[in-house]
């Protein structure tokens, strides 16, 4: 028989009770795990969500912060770089400063020394003022004894025109009494020849040599009268030359200057201001003639010039120009070059500011050509040109910038373009107009002096 199987005894209800216990343990306990890893998958869900969003406002910020410091950067370098050019101003700076300490102590030992100069020169000055004055009144003298010789030289030749018509009718009263003793003799020769004939004509002759006795002595008193006439004729032929040979003189001297300036110059350059104030007598008063005046005044100056070979015209205001063609010379043909240079001035319309230098620049570059003088037509200071630096054309006043610009252009003048050591150094004379500023006549006094020049200032009109 066979044998049945018989499930152990250690198996029973109570054990399957256990194990449902168990196993419900175990699902519950899944469940929660369950539930619990829902929860986590959530919260998980929204960190990760959070972390997208919390990286993406990272990058952000990055990207912010990366912007950020490369504008850093930049200011930075922008920084540094400012911080060098401050440092090379301020070693700049401190350089002029020593250097402006230096020269301030050399002014201050060679003011002592200028004074006495200042002194000397304001002496000087006045003596040059006295001696103008000397010369004015000279010329005013030359003046007056030119006219009254002019007047004696007209009555000395009416006189001599007088003089010339008695001669002539004494000659021709001689030549008639010539005439008259030509025909006594014509008659004494008949009467001679017939006194052997006619002895009953001796009365006759006898009043015919009468006659004769009587006409040869009007000759004689005709004659002497002649030769006296004669004699006073040459007396006053000669006073004529002396008289024609002074007023000629008196003559060249007087077209030999002009107000003063000796009139020379063989190559010559005008260099005439047509900046704004040509056309003024003031900032605030017009001078409709002004400019005709300036121009007619060069056109006087030109004629009487007596040496004149060649000449160029050079106009300026903030800028320079020749007036004809690019500074060749131009040959001087009296009165057509006179004309043309005059009426091409009166059609300028004046304007702009007065730049000297730049004038002057133009003008030397003729000095190579045998330029041997120049006039000069101005009326006032330089008020633009070489001899500022750019701070000083923003800071400084007017009357700074102007007393600047002007000891610029002297000492370029002296030192550059017409050193006093010049083989062919050039003469410059100066001609002011209508001016108030004593300013303007000290400058262009100086000028003109320190280059061997003279300068006259024209008045008001």
């Amino acid at each position: 028989m066979r044998a049945r199987h018989k499930p152990p005894n250690l198996v029973s209800m109570w054990m399957l009770d256990v194990f449902c216990c168990a196993l419900g343990c175990v699902t519950l306990l899944w469940l929660l795990n369950t539930r619990e890893a829902g929860v986590q998958a959530s919260r998980a869900g929204s960190a990760l969500e959070l972390l997208n969003k919390t990286e993406s406002e990272l990058k952000s910020k990055q990207t912010e912060l990366l912007t950020t410091m490369a504008e850093f950067d930049r200011d930075r370098r922008r920084l540094n770089s400012e911080i060098e050019d401050l440092a090379g101003k301020l070693l700049a700076m401190t350089t002029e400063r020593d250097e402006t300490e230096k020269f301030l102590a050399k002014t201050k030992e060679d003011l002592a020394a200028t004074e006495g100069k200042r002194i000397a020169a304001a002496a000087r000055s006045q003596e040059l003022d006295d001696m103008l004055q000397r010369k004015q009144k000279e010329a005013k003298d030359l003046t007056v004894r030119l006219t009254a010789a002019t007047t004696n030289s007209d009555d000395l030749a009416k006189l001599l025109r007088q003089k010339e018509r008695e001669r002539e009718d004494v000659a021709l009263k001689a030549k008639k009494a010539e005439d008259q003793l030509n025909d006594v003799d014509a008659k004494l020769r008949a009467i001679a020849k017939e006194n052997q004939d006619a002895k009953s004509d001796l009365a006759a002759m006898k009043k015919t040599g009468d006659e004769l006795a009587q006409a040869k002595a009007t000759i004689r008193d005709i004659t002497k009268k002649a030769d006296e006439n004669a004699v006073q004729i040459i007396d006053l032929q000669g006073q004529k030359a002396k008289l024609a040979d002074k007023y000629d003189k008196l003559q060249r001297d007087s077209e030999a200057r002009f107000a003063g300036i000796a009139l020379t110059g063989r190559r010559v350059v005008f260099v005439v201001d047509m900046s704004g104030s040509m056309k003024l007598i003031d900032d605030k008063t017009a001078a409709p003639d002004k400019w005709s005046i300036v121009a007619e005044t060069i056109g006087r100056v030109m004629r009487s010039l007596p040496e004149l070979e060649q000449f160029q015209v050079v106009t300026f205001s903030r800028k320079a120009q020749y007036l004809f063609g690019e500074g060749e010379w131009l040959p001087y043909q009296g009165e057509a070059s006179v004309r043309r240079t005059v009426d091409t001035l009166k059609k300028i319309d004046p304007a702009g500011d007065t730049n000297i230098y730049e004038a002057m620049d133009l003008t030397f570059r003729l000095k190579s050509g045998g330029l041997d003088t120049i006039y000069l037509f101005s009326d006032g200071l330089p008020t633009s040109g070489q001899g500022l630096t750019s701070d000083e054309e923003k800071k400084l006043t007017d009357a700074a910038r102007t007393e600047k610009l002007a000891r610029h252009l002297r000492s370029t003048l002296t030192t550059v373009w017409n050193r006093p050591a010049d083989p062919g150094r050039v003469r410059i004379n100066a001609v002011g107009f209508f001016f108030e500023s004593p300013d303007v006549g000290a400058f262009l006094w100086a000028l003109s002096r320190e280059n061997d020049g003279s300068f006259v200032g024209m008045s008001r009109p």
